[in-house]
């Protein structure tokens, strides 16, 4: 199951992506702090153009990237940021009339650590312990997850897979690139990993890195003994 990131809007790239790729299995998505365009700046219509390109599958993953110098921070500096990206998804969710949170109860939140970014574990357990201890629509719907690459040099397995640190619930690695294969036919499951954390979803495409498709999304395929679109926000009906 593969599907698109990109850090343009939806109703932007719909078009030029599915006439390349085809149609996903998902989509994932900057929520604020980042520093792309934020779907919460116009929620109804990415998520309009979720369902009419998704062909009876509209699912929408979550990502944040702060500002990276701050992933090397404070416990609060990684509070503060937890508390703008829930407030953020909550936004879209009641926004966004049909949009569901997952029926088994876990949101994948993703926090984007790029490769050359240390992670300090003040900042990890600040964010992580406020995605996942807040309480919201009768549960704890947001599990905190890491976007990375797992074999780089600065701190990110390192800190996950700590007994100090807060409960990491994915990785979603940006290794190894493919630049090859296609979405309805991804390459065989080969994404890096960290020692105690499994990885659920691989970047195996960069669209800045691998070459210019003018589609503008990057390609990602979950674990095959996962479903990662059931770890997504997904739309009910047309918004």
């Amino acid at each position: 199951m593969a599907g698109f990131d990109t850090a343009s809007t939806v109703q932007s790239q719909v078009p030029a992506a599915i006439d390349v790729w085809g149609a996903p299995a998902f989509w994932v998505r900057y929520f604020s702090p980042c520093y792309f365009t934020s779907l919460s700046s116009d929620a109804v219509s990415e998520c309009d153009a979720i369902w009419n390109g998704n062909s009876g599958s509209p699912h929408l993953g979550a990502v944040s990237t702060p500002t990276q110098s701050r992933l090397d921070g404070t416990g609060a500096e990684g509070q503060a940021d937890a508390q703008t990206y829930v407030s953020a998804l909550i936004s879209a969710y009641t926004t966004v009339v049909p949009l569901q949170l997952p029926a088994n109860g876990a949101l994948f939140c993703w926090l984007d650590q790029e490769a050359s970014t240390s992670l300090s574990l003040g900042y990890w357990n600040g964010w992580a312990g406020y995605i996942n201890g807040y309480a919201y629509a009768g549960g704890h719907p947001f599990h905190a997850a890491l976007y990375c690459n797992p074999f780089a040099a600065p701190p990110n397995c390192s800190i996950i897979d700590s007994p100090s640190a807060d409960h990491c619930y994915a990785v979603w690695s940006s290794e190894p690139l493919r630049c090859s294969n296609s979405l309805g036919s991804p390459p065989a499951w080969a994404a890096e990993s960290c020692s105690n954390v499994t990885t659920y979803l691989w970047q195996y495409w960069d669209e800045g890195i691998c070459y210019n498709t003018n589609a503008n999304v990057d390609l990602d395929v979950g674990h095959p003994n996962t479903n990662y679109s059931s770890y997504c926000f997904y739309l009910s009906s047309k918004p």
